[in-house]
């Protein structure tokens, strides 16, 4: 009888329907056992059909790059649990192999899936028993989680759309007037940037306003006065410590 399973701990655990196929092989025959994804952890165990027979297991694929790659990823369900109003991110992760991933933040410019997610230095989360948190995060759909394992690596953003807070801006003469409203008790930095070769470097002096705990959600506003016309401004959540910077110009442009 041989037969795929999944290499756990102490077990190797069948592997899920429709793939849990034990076969009976006379020998010096072939047989071919479909499996849904190649995992490192993916090995074959033969025994005789009689009961109590000793079992002989081969996992020839802990070695092998192939099994590193993004059918590993695609064997993982990532259960997300970040929550804007304890500025957490947390994930949970279930696979069919013991994974030790390490998991660091990035922020994609775009919600799109084929958009690169930029890494933010000092960022790793705790991890315990598979679920992996990381506190002080402004939560939003573009700042993702980057699992790593082996030579390969999967980014997995928040999956509720909502954000915490929303900023809008217009121009009052030779002024930049924010408007934000937010949901969390939070404090707002802003300043002025001008754009150069795609990017907006924020310039001194910075601004601030705050929501303070127990208030009514509102709108908060801040005036920025304009030295330099087209100028653009960068507004991102200061009592957190990793927050995505949001890029808004009077002329309609917003980006990260």
């Amino acid at each position: 009888m041989v037969r795929l399973c999944h290499q756990l701990a102490l077990e190797c655990e069948e592997l899920p329907r429709p793939f849990h196929r034990q076969v009976l092989v006379p020998g010096g025959r072939r047989v071919s056992l479909p499996y849904e994804f190649l995992v490192p952890c993916l090995c074959i165990e033969a025994s005789y059909p009689h009961h109590d027979s000793p079992r002989s297991k081969r996992c020839p694929f802990r070695d092998q790059p192939a099994a590193y790659g993004p059918e590993l990823w695609s064997s993982v369900r990532f259960h997300d649990y970040s929550a804007s109003g304890k500025d957490q991110m947390a994930m949970v992760l279930s696979a069919s192999c013991p994974l030790r991933a390490r998991a660091t933040l990035c922020w994609k410019e775009a919600v799109a899936e084929a958009v690169p997610c930029h890494d933010i230095p000092n960022s790793t989360a705790s991890e315990e028993e598979q679920a992996y948190t990381l506190d002080k995060v402004d939560v939003h759909p573009q700042l993702c989680f980057r699992f790593s394992y082996g030579n390969s690596s999967h980014v997995e953003c928040p999956h509720r759309p909502e954000t915490a807070w929303n900023v809008s801006v217009s121009t009052r003469g030779l002024q930049l007037h924010l408007r934000l409203t937010s949901s969390v008790p939070a404090a707002f930095s802003a300043a002025l940037c001008q754009r150069r070769g795609g990017q907006c470097e924020p310039e001194a002096p910075l601004y601030t306003v705050t929501q303070p705990e127990g208030s009514a959600r509102g709108e908060l506003a801040l005036l920025l006065p304009v030295q330099v016309l087209g100028s653009c401004v960068l507004v991102w959540r200061s009592d957190v410590r990793f927050a995505r910077k949001q890029l808004l110009c009077p002329d309609g442009e917003r980006g990260s």
